[in-house]
């Protein structure tokens, strides 16, 4: 059983400097027209959690180069919620590009769907971006918080193995699966370096003199593409650049992309945000 609380809560966010209200038990009700009467679980920690439940046996699909996460969220994850998650059978798909190999799944709280999508493994980099375009070398003589033309913005983070191993505990995971000094282990999961996208995206909309009390937003999907075999080669206090930038002319759907130590990048993300006075009305 695992019950989220809202020390997992709290875990979450000051773990990925997520400093949104929706989970902050002291300021939720801040939030203009917030109906969810208490604090939420964070998207990309309830992603982590779907992360660390397929590593710990929900999924047989064997590993390839990239992992794929495509979300749709249905219903907040709130404190006292029990969480539980179904996998369905995989697929395998090709194209010119190669393979991926598929499940659908469910993230249930207190059983109602709040999570569905697919977890992806694939052969090749599934999610482009414009933002590809730019030099890691140059962001990294940029300042942070740099915002360029078009509304990019540039938010800079360290993987740092604390945050890490607190991040795992907010989603019931066992810690040494991935890291364990004494085995000389540290293995980042897939789900610190995207969830750091948070705080960029707080950050460019605060940059943008963006309200987010009075106009606050929430995640309708993400779909996310990771590069294992870079992860793999992570290490403490590794930097990791992040670009965000809106898609076309909505603000509301977002590119995002980051990079280590290498000129591929890390990883490759779109989101796409509704503001909370659009979900009341429907």
């Amino acid at each position: 059983m695992h019950t989220l609380t809202q020390l997992h809560i709290d875990i979450a966010r000051n773990a990925t400097d997520d400093f949104n209200l929706f989970h902050d038990p002291m300021r939720w009700h801040v939030i203009k027209g917030n109906p969810f009467q208490g604090t939420i679980a964070l998207g990309f920690q309830l992603g982590l959690f779907v992360e660390t439940q397929i590593n710990q046996g929900a999924s047989t699909i064997k590993p390839r180069r990239y992992s794929v996460y495509e979300f749709t969220f249905v219903n907040p994850a709130k404190e006292g919620d029990e969480l539980n998650l179904l996998v369905k059978p995989s697929r395998v798909s090709r194209n010119e590009q190669g393979e991926q190999e598929s499940q659908r799944v469910i993230l249930k709280a207190s059983g109602k769907p709040s999570l569905m999508g697919f977890y992806r493994q694939s052969d090749y980099l599934s999610v482009t971006s414009f933002l590809l375009n730019f030099n890691n070398e140059e962001l990294s003589k940029m300042k942070d918080r740099t915002l360029l033309k078009d509304s990019v913005f540039l938010k800079r983070k360290w993987m740092i193995v604390g945050n890490a191993k607190n991040y795992l505990l907010s989603a019931f995971a066992d810690q040494t699966r991935y890291i364990d000094e004494f085995a000389n282990k540290v293995r980042f999961p897939q789900f610190y370096p995207l969830s750091l996208m948070s705080s960029a995206l707080l950050e460019r909309a605060q940059a943008l003199n963006y309200d987010l009390i009075q106009n606050p937003m929430i995640y309708v999907s993400q779909n996310l593409c990771l590069d294992n075999e870079q992860l793999a080669q992570l290490s403490s206090n590794d930097c990791l650049n992040m670009l965000v930038a809106p898609l076309e002319t909505d603000p509301s759907h977002l590119t995002c992309a980051g990079w280590v130590n290498s000129e591929s990048p890390l990883f490759c993300a779109e989101v796409k945000l509704m503001p909370l006075s659009d979900m009341i009305n429907k």
